[in-house]
């Protein structure tokens, strides 16, 4: 009887085991691999580096040769009928005589063009701010990589701090409730006054609405965090109770705020954005300059009919065209605009420093 006893307890006790859900706890770098996923900020701003790398191949193809080809074909038939007037030799009367006729005609034209571009200022311009604009992009990722780490471990963190204060406002509400209980009793005796009795129901009231309080800010703390992470977790793992804390190397103010300033990705992605509102200037001045460009075409042309007539020719045309480019009353055409955002992105760059040496 024992041991049936006991095999009954084992099987229960293996049958609980296995229908019970085991809740892991997430720490903080699981929750940031999962960020990493699912952060829409994070998101726009790997689409946006993606796209500003087709920059690079768009301004290197308009340095390459540009070749074009067309053609285009042609057919018609014509039949019908029409009247011949003729004069008969031998009464020398007018004959009319029915003529029926059927033509057909097929017309070829091709031609192959092929440009390159010998000097081309702005050309170089955009290549080389295009290149700048993909180095920028990828600064703008690394800050939002950071950023996201920040805002991880931030929300993780507040997460931890609302459940702490919600178990502290619970444990408060259940030490209050006893205290009511106790002065309901003490009152039922007549040891105290109803006025005895109403203060701890006003504590206990208070402590309620600290408790509502603490759920609702521990619910926006979890919603912050599923907008970063796509999800609510069902837990988190807490830290532990030591954490050595680590004397930072070289403690010398002035020697982090040198790194920094060489380092921060927000001021290098100030200063790339500087240069390329500087390139913006050189590419509207580039265009009062000439410009040199290497042409040529080859083309055909065939035609045949019916009455045995047929046209061919062929055409190669290559040629070196200088173009030289002129304001058109226009002053500056945008170099002026270019030099006031120019100066703008160098007072921002400034003004960014500065706030890091702060």
């Amino acid at each position: 009887m024992n041991i049936m006893r006991k095999v009954s307890l084992l099987l229960g006790l293996a049958a609980t085991l296995l229908t019970t859900q085991i809740v892991h706890a997430d720490d903080l770098m699981a929750i940031y691999e999962r960020a990493l996923r699912s952060d829409p900020v994070l998101r726009e701003a790997d689409a946006n580096r993606l796209a500003t790398l087709e920059s690079k191949p768009q301004a290197l193809s308009a340095l390459l040769p540009q070749l074009s080809a067309g053609g285009s074909y042609g057919y018609s038939d014509t039949d019908g009928a029409n009247i011949i007037s003729q004069v008969d030799t031998t009464t020398g009367d007018t004959v009319d005589v029915p003529n029926k006729f059927d033509q057909d005609s097929t017309t070829l034209n091709w031609s192959v063009d092929l440009r390159q571009s010998v000097f081309n200022w702005d050309r170089w311009v955009a290549l080389r701010r295009a290149d700048k604009q993909v180095a920028q992009a990828e600064v703008d990722y690394r800050v939002a990589q950071q950023d996201l780490m920040v805002r991880v471990a931030t929300t993780y963190f507040d997460v931890l701090a609302s459940q702490d204060t919600l178990e502290s406002e619970q444990a408060a509400k259940e030490a209050i409730n006893r205290q009511l209980e106790q002065a309901n009793k003490r009152f039922e005796v007549g040891l105290i006054a109803i006025t005895d009795v109403q203060e701890a129901q006003s504590g206990y009231d208070q402590a309620v609405a600290a408790e509502i309080s603490a759920k609702r800010n521990l619910a926006s703390a979890k919603e912050f965090l599923r907008e970063i992470v796509g999800e609510i977790p069902e837990m988190l793992d807490k830290p532990k109770e030591e954490i050595p804390l680590v004397n930072p190397e070289p403690a010398v103010e002035d020697d982090w705020v040198a790194t920094a300033m060489q380092q921060n990705l927000n001021l290098l992605s100030s200063e790339i954005g500087a240069e390329i509102t500087r390139d913006n200037v050189a590419f509207q001045r580039s265009g009062h300059y000439p410009t040199l460009e290497l042409q040529g075409s080859y083309s055909g042309f065939d035609s045949e009919g019916d009455r045995a007539s047929s046209q061919r020719a062929m055409r190669v045309a290559p040629g070196l065209f200088p173009h030289q480019c002129s304001h058109d009353g226009l002053p500056n055409d945008g170099a002026g605009q270019g030099n006031h955002f120019h100066r703008q992105s160098l007072d921002q760059g400034n003004q960014g420093a500065c706030q890091e040496e702060k």
